[in-house]
């Protein structure tokens, strides 16, 4: 996952609690209908995230995208 993916959406939830709510619900779905392209692994990384509060995803989407990178 790229940084530039990750700021974008993180800033939109931090901003749009429509988007935040939606992103929760259906990660995939709400980042397309925002214009957002998402590869593969992006996708994989959104659908495999559960968090509560957007903090927790925050923390669990950086996670997941150091895990990327080590695994590069």
């Amino acid at each position: 996952m790229s940084w530039k993916v990750m700021n974008q959406i993180l800033g939109m939830a931090l901003v749009d609690q429509q988007f935040w709510k939606e992103l929760k619900e259906d990660p995939i779905a709400v980042c397309r209908s925002r214009g957002l392209e998402l590869t593969p692994e992006e996708e994989a990384v959104l659908s495999r995230i559960h968090a509560e509060t957007l903090t927790e995803f925050s923390q669990r989407l950086l996670d997941e995208f150091s895990n990327q990178d080590n695994r590069s």
